[in-house]
C-alpha cells in the first residue's frame, strides 16, 4: 500500500469514528423497530354461533395476541358491540400465559344478525369483528297486524286478509306458530294459518248473506307466559247490502276512462256505451267471454251496445289504454 492510501484510510477512521449519525459501519438506522405484535381469533373462537334474542352464547369469543410469533401474555384485548341491549362481560381482558383473551357475549333483544369486535392497540389485525344470528325468543303475545274494520257487500270477501302477529318478549315476530281463525256472520279461510316468517298469520274473510256487523277472531294455543298475551284478537267487520240492479244502463266513453267504472244490472239488460265528442280511439273488448268486441278504436261521438242475459261478473277494457286488470277497464256485474 501507498503512503498515499494509508493516509486515506486512516482519514477514513477518523471521520467514521467522529460521525457516528452518518450510519459508518453496520448500516444501523438508529428507528423504532416495527412491532411485531398481533391478535387473531383463537381456533376456537366463538364466532358465527346462533342463540335466542337476550340470551349468552355459549362458547366464549376468544383471540390470541402473539409477539415475534410467540404468545404473548398481559397484552389488553377491549371487547365491544353496537347492537343495542347486547353486552360483553368483561369488556376488558389480559392475554393469560399462552396469549388467550376471551370474554361471554349476550345478544342484544333484536333478531337478525349482530356483530362484535375484540381491539388491542398497536396489533397487526386490530380490531377483530365476531357476528352471531339472533332468533326470536319463545311465542308470547298475539296481536292485530292489519284489516280491522273493514267494510264489504254480502256474499263477498273483505278487500284485505285479516292479519294478526305473534311475537316474543321483545316484540320480535316468532315464525310457525299455529293461529286459528274463526267469525260470525262469515267465513273465515284457511281455518288454521301458521304465521310466517315476520310473525304475521293472514286469512281471508268471505262475509256471509246477512248485512250488520261481523267479529272475527283469531286464537293461538301456543303462547307462553302469562295469560295476558292478547289471544284471542278480534277484529270487526260490517257487511252491507248490494246495491241494486241499476235502471240506467249506460256507460260513457271519455277521457279514458269507463263511467261508470262498474255498473250493476238484471239479467237481459242492455247497457250502451257512449263515445263522447272528445273520446280518442278508444273500444269495448271482453277479459273473457262478454261483451262481445265492439270493433277496432273508433274516436267519438260512436256508441254501442250489448245484451247481458247471464248473471255473473264481467270484465271489459280498451285494447289501447288499458288492460282486463289495470288502465281503462269497467265491470258489469249481472244478477
Amino acid at each position: 500500500m501507498t503512503a498515499f492510501s494509508g493516509r486515506c484510510i486512516t482519514l477514513l477512521g477518523l471521520v467514521c469514528a467522529g460521525l457516528p449519525a452518518l450510519g459508518c459501519g453496520g448500516g444501523d438506522n438508529g428507528g423504532t423497530p416495527p412491532s411485531t405484535t398481533a391478535i387473531a381469533k383463537a381456533s376456537t373462537s366463538g364466532d358465527a354461533q346462533t342463540a335466542q334474542v337476550g340470551q349468552a352464547l355459549a362458547t366464549p369469543l376468544q383471540v390470541v395476541v402473539t409477539d415475534g410469533g410467540a404468545p404473548a401474555a398481559g397484552a389488553t384485548v377491549t371487547w365491544s358491540t353496537t347492537t343495542a341491549t347486547g353486552s360483553l362481560s368483561p369488556t376488558s381482558t389480559a392475554t393469560d400465559a399462552g396469549g388467550t383473551a376471551s370474554t361471554t357475549w349476550l345478544l342484544g333483544t333484536v333478531a337478525g344478525q349482530q356483530s362484535a369486535q375484540a381491539t388491542l392497540s398497536g396489533a397487526s389485525g386490530s380490531p377483530i369483528t365476531f357476528t352471531a344470528t339472533a332468533t326470536a325468543g319463545l311465542p308470547t303475545t298475539l296481536a292485530q297486524a292489519g284489516g280491522n274494520n273493514q267494510t264489504g257487500q254480502i256474499n263477498t270477501a273483505l278487500a284485505i286478509p285479516v292479519q294478526a302477529k305473534v311475537t316474543d318478549e321483545f316484540g320480535n315476530g316468532v315464525a310457525g306458530v299455529d293461529v286459528a281463525w274463526a267469525a260470525t256472520g262469515a267465513t273465515v279461510a284457511p281455518p288454521t294459518v301458521p304465521s310466517n316468517g315476520s310473525g304475521i298469520s293472514a286469512a281471508t274473510v268471505t262475509l256471509g248473506g246477512t248485512a250488520g256487523p261481523i267479529t272475527i277472531t283469531a286464537t293461538s294455543n301456543d303462547l307462553s307466559g302469562a295469560a295476558l298475551n292478547g289471544s284471542p284478537v278480534t277484529f270487526s267487520a260490517t257487511a252491507t247490502e248490494q246495491p241494486p240492479p241499476s235502471t240506467d244502463a249506460n256507460v260513457n266513453v271519455s277521457d279514458n276512462q269507463f263511467s261508470p267504472a262498474s255498473l250493476t244490472i238484471s239479467a237481459g239488460t242492455t247497457v250502451v256505451w257512449t263515445w263522447g265528442p272528445s273520446a280518442h280511439n278508444h273500444n269495448v273488448a271482453p277479459a273473457a267471454s262478454e261483451p262481445a268486441r265492439s270493433g277496432n278504436p273508433v274516436n267519438g261521438p260512436h256508441t254501442y251496445q250489448y245484451k247481458f242475459n247471464t248473471p255473473g261478473t264481467y270484465v271489459y277494457f280498451c285494447e289501447v289504454h288499458g288492460t282486463p286488470t289495470t288502465g281503462m277497464k269497467g265491470t258489469i256485474i249481472v244478477q
